[in-house]
């Protein structure tokens, strides 16, 4: 008894511990749900995956989930979001172009009137744009970067990790500022196995073309432009480029006059395409056409790319990504395109993913970042001439 009674002042004071953690719990469930509401208040919130085909305003709502930390709102008016990201240089302007909603094949494809969507993010807000307006607004003294993602990248998780890539890759303001151009494109995971790899290789033939018909005025207005992939986002970097110089992707063509000699500045990371594709004549072989110099980080241990053969079931088939550098074709003005490459293995090991390649070892970001750097310089100099 004498100890119970020693005891029961402590049980006393955890016992109201408890009870005020419980209390505090229950404050900040209903002051977050108050959040919530609020932000609500003027549309409905996006739902999760579902298995029911989307529909066409879902389509647009499923474009601009982002991660579990930020919220959305559908509706008619400017889509807000709030996140907990930043852009790294205020004269920066962010672009989300997205053909999720478009035919993914390539022979299903619109060409003359692709009908693209493009939102604005501008202070943690998407507004609702087109690929019109934003070619209406290009200069030469500020330069386009394009990202486009791997395989397997829903839209929700694809604002992260372009947000992620940014960062690592901008590390100084200079100029005019940069309009980065997101490219969504349908890659979420349809079926397991190879297949899904198959169904997802024959995809980056429509990709290529949808964005070489953005490319188009771009190229066209002379605007020092960079284009950064990853995976199969680096097919459909090359593939873009080889059907903006007039090639053919799946037997299509994009309409309009051929573009060659844009001076793209082309980094892929780990580019699952053939290692011989961007060789003359062969079926990426206008590409280097449009590039004025290519970075290339590669990985000889990446457990996937070194299946890669497996795609089209050509045993003697290497990947880009795996092999290293190869041949590439000329420039426009028949000299060879300027390669920069290093292989990622001591850092990236068997890993074929896109964030471990912006670690210290490998460093991504830092050449990125020159390619950048490298852009603003010949805007600064196109503005100033």
């Amino acid at each position: 008894m004498n100890r119970f009674h020693q005891l029961l002042p402590k049980i006393r004071i955890e016992t109201y511990l408890l009870r005020g953690f419980a209390l505090l719990a229950g404050l900040s469930s209903i002051f977050v749900s108050q959040i919530f509401v609020s932000q609500i208040s003027a549309g409905q919130v996006a739902a999760g995956p579902s298995e029911q085909p989307e529909q066409p305003d879902q389509q647009v709502a499923s474009e601009m989930l982002v991660a579990a930390s930020q919220a959305i709102v559908t509706s008619s008016e400017p889509i807000q979001v709030i996140s907990n990201s930043s852009q790294r240089c205020s004269n920066d302007r962010v672009f989300w172009l997205s053909s999720r909603h478009l035919a993914s094949e390539a022979c299903r494809a619109n060409l003359q009137t692709p009908g693209l969507r493009m939102w604005q993010m501008d202070c943690g807000r998407f507004h609702s744009t087109s690929p019109k307006a934003f070619h209406a607004t290009l200069s030469i003294n500020r330069p386009v970067v394009i990202y486009v993602h791997g395989n397997r990248m829903s839209a929700d998780d694809l604002v992260d990790r372009s947000t992620t890539v940014r960062s690592a890759i901008r590390r100084c303001c200079q100029g005019a500022g940069i309009d980065w151009v997101i490219y969504s494109w349908p890659s979420d995971q349809d079926f397991g196995g190879l297949r899904d790899f198959r169904v997802k290789a024959d995809r980056c033939d429509a990709q290529g073309l949808y964005l070489a018909k953005f490319l188009q005025p771009i190229a066209a207005a002379a605007v020092p432009t960079g284009m950064i992939g990853f995976s199969f986002g680096s097919r459909v970097v090359t593939g873009s480029l080889h059907a903006l110089a007039g090639g053919r992707l799946a037997g299509r063509q994009i309409p309009g006059p051929t573009q060659s000699g844009a001076s793209v500045k082309v980094g892929l990371i780990a580019p699952a395409l053939e290692s011989t594709w961007l060789m003359s004549g062969d079926y990426h072989g206008r590409a280097t056409k449009n590039m004025e110099q290519l970075l290339l980080l590669y990985n000889r241990r990446d457990a996937v790319l070194k299946r890669y053969w497996l795609i089209e079931k050509v045993r003697r088939e290497t990947a880009l990504g795996f092999s290293g550098p190869s041949r590439f074709g000329p420039r426009l003005d028949g000299t060879p395109l300027p390669v920069r490459s290093r292989d990622c293995s001591p850092s990236v090991k068997l890993r074929h993913a896109e964030l471990d390649y912006y670690q210290a070892r490998c460093n991504a970001g830092s050449d990125m970042a020159r390619l950048i750097r490298e852009l603003e310089i010949a805007g600064n100099h196109a503005g100033g001439s």
